[in-house]
């Protein structure tokens, strides 16, 4: 993936914006379902418009799924302010609060999992610094680390790390995999003695 659409010279005819909006709509549906192995096909007949519809409105596969991640992005810059609300009274429980509730939208959004473990770094880094989300990562970190509660040594792309891994797990343990190594995470973070892990995942062992 490249870099996010730049901002279009004239809005879009509210028709065009209704197809834009369905098949936005149906890429999520279909990428959350599917991941990367969604077609454009499938995101149209989802969405009730031709393939050549979706076309004229994403060129290319990357450029529908850059703009899934980019609104997931916003999506979790945009709950951010509740957490630095809470941040005054418990910089810890807002800091790992905010970071588990991006990492909902990892466990619910199989597209964006697939993308953050297999996609350099640069390709969504832009995305989370242009989306305002490594702005409010960095903040309710330092909001903890003020606090005495983070490891005063973490900088806010190591909750891009964090996540990356996650991704990564859920595809290989899948969900319950993923909260444990979610929680180890945190666990490693904190400043000071970390609560009890999550359950360990179920691996069916070849040799049993």
């Amino acid at each position: 993936m490249t870099t996010p659409d730049a901002p279009t010279a004239r809005p879009l005819r509210a028709d065009a914006q209704r197809n834009r909006d369905k098949i936005v709509a149906a890429a999520r549906e279909a990428f959350s379902e599917l991941g990367l192995e969604a077609q454009m096909e499938d995101v149209a007949r989802r969405a009730g418009v031709g393939v050549g519809t979706v076309y004229r409105h994403f060129p290319t596969k990357d450029a529908l799924v850059r703009a899934l991640v980019v609104d997931q992005m916003a999506a979790m810059t945009a709950i951010a302010p509740r957490f630095m609300e809470a941040a005054q009274e418990d910089g810890w429980e807002a800091f790992a609060g905010f970071v588990r509730a991006c990492a909902e939208t990892h466990v619910r959004d199989r597209a964006l999992s697939q993308v953050i473990s297999t996609q350099p770094a640069s390709s969504f880094i832009d995305v989370a610094m242009d989306t305002g989300l490594m702005k409010a990562s960095a903040n309710l970190l330092r909001a903890a680390q003020k606090a005495g509660v983070a490891r005063n040594d973490l900088v806010a792309t190591d909750v891009g790390l964090l996540m990356c891994g996650l991704s990564a797990v859920l595809e290989s343990f899948g969900e319950a995999g993923g909260r444990r190594w979610l929680e180890l995470g945190l666990a490693g973070m904190r400043n000071r003695e970390a609560p009890r892990l999550p359950a360990p995942p179920r691996v069916a062992n070849p040799r049993d």
